[in-house]
């Protein structure tokens, strides 16, 4: 179970980290842009988010239209990190979404020495041929 938490948690967070940084709410100091304002192709870039999209702050917001505009320029395998990235998080329940927001916070927290370990450790995992997901 801690594996698997582990796994989800940093696979979320490598990827997410906008989404990671900020709590869901409102904040006064920061307008919110709503979904149907937002252009088609970021709609599409965005779509896994979309039932929640008026629900996040207006800095995270902004943070994921940035990233939707610079999709059109990733390479394919980064399109498609991405993609896989925001639909693991918008499949999160809100307990996950927080204490990945948790581990986020507390991986800042680490020397960087400590963090790229744990980073190549959860690469290695997620690399490892014929590993089931839950038992990664």
């Amino acid at each position: 179970m801690a594996q698997e938490r582990l796994r989800l948690l940093l696979g979320a967070l490598v990827a997410c980290v906008s989404l990671a940084a900020f709590p869901a709410g409102t904040d006064p100091k920061s307008p919110q842009t709503p979904w149907t304002r937002l252009s088609a192709e970021d709609r599409k870039v965005l779509a896994p988010l979309a039932p929640d999209w008026d629900k996040l702050p207006g800095v995270q917001q902004r943070r994921l239209m940035s990233a939707a505009r610079q999709y059109p320029k990733m390479r394919p395998i980064q399109q498609e990190r991405f993609q896989g990235r925001i639909r693991d998080w918008a499949s999160m329940s809100a307990d996950q979404r927080k204490a990945a927001r948790e581990t986020f916070q507390g991986l800042k927290k680490l020397p960087p020495s400590k963090q790229h370990e744990l980073r190549e450790r959860w690469l290695e995992r997620k690399a490892a041929p014929g590993t089931a997901p839950e038992q990664r």
